[in-house]
């Protein structure tokens, strides 16, 4: 299932939230200020507005509801191998307090993170193949549900807001092809993967890839927002979670574009 989750620039860790948002909120604001002079507001009677001053920039944020069960979560819980029978019975340890779940995602809002004058981390928000945005969180919100009779919650509403900020090694990217139904997108002419640069995905055991398609996409297109099209390419359907031995072919570029 491809589900929403934030990845940690800095460390690679990723966060994986239980269940997809039902909605999504943008906002955007242009960047534009009142202009001032020294002794203060440009206006006149005549005047119905205050005039504008552009400064470029602006600002575009994103607002999630988030639900966190610790019912959802212990049933998802991963069973360790066994190495005897008598481990076999053994219970995974359950999670009691849904804050345990959300605790990560508030850290992001934090200032506990060593280096970068107590900046709180960049993060990227993924939500399957149409959704990969580089961002900061700077709000979060909790409302604590189903407490049991120690107080301790069992269910969780998280509202987040995240700010977009520009991609922190802008590349240039190649031009969008003017009519790519025209290019021939193999030497040979002919749609077949084999004509195509093929590369190699490893993963780690929980199948998560060690060289993302998103950075894929930015590095060989100059746009991490083609990734959802090299997905489709090559039929991926989860772009963080791979099976082992996943190869991606690189078409040309017009034969993403038409997959966009």
């Amino acid at each position: 299932m491809e589900r929403v989750a934030f990845l940690v620039e800095r460390t690679g860790e990723r966060l994986a939230c239980l269940l997809n948002p039902e909605d999504l909120e943008m906002r955007r604001r242009a960047g534009v200020r009142t202009r001032r002079e020294a002794g203060g507001f440009l206006a006149g009677r005549a005047r119905t507005d205050h005039p504008l001053l552009a400064t470029g920039g602006g600002e575009t944020e994103f607002d999630l509801r988030l639900l966190f069960d610790i019912g959802v979560a212990n049933a998802e819980r991963p069973q360790p191998p066994a190495p005897s029978p008598a481990a076999a019975t053994a219970s995974v340890p359950q999670i009691e307090d849904v804050r345990a779940l959300t605790r990560p995602l508030w850290d992001l809002a934090e200032n506990a993170f060593s280096g970068g004058f107590g900046a709180p981390p960049s993060v990227r928000f993924i939500w399957g193949k149409s959704w990969n945005i580089p961002g900061i969180v700077i709000a979060v919100a909790e409302r604590l549900e189903q407490f049991d009779a120690n107080g301790t919650p069992q269910r969780s509403w998280l509202s987040l807001r995240l700010r977009r900020v520009e991609e922190p090694e802008p590349r240039a990217a190649p031009p969008r092809p003017v009519t790519p139904q025209f290019e021939t997108p193999s030497p040979t002419g002919e749609e077949s993967e084999t004509d195509f640069p093929v590369i190699d995905l490893p993963v780690d055991r929980d199948g998560t890839p060690h060289y993302r398609v998103d950075q894929v996409a930015g590095d060989h297109y100059g746009d991490p927002e083609l990734a959802g099209p090299l997905g489709d390419f090559n039929g991926l359907d989860d772009l963080l979670t791979l099976p082992e031995g996943t190869t991606l072919a690189l078409p040309p570029m017009a034969q993403l574009w038409r997959l966009a």
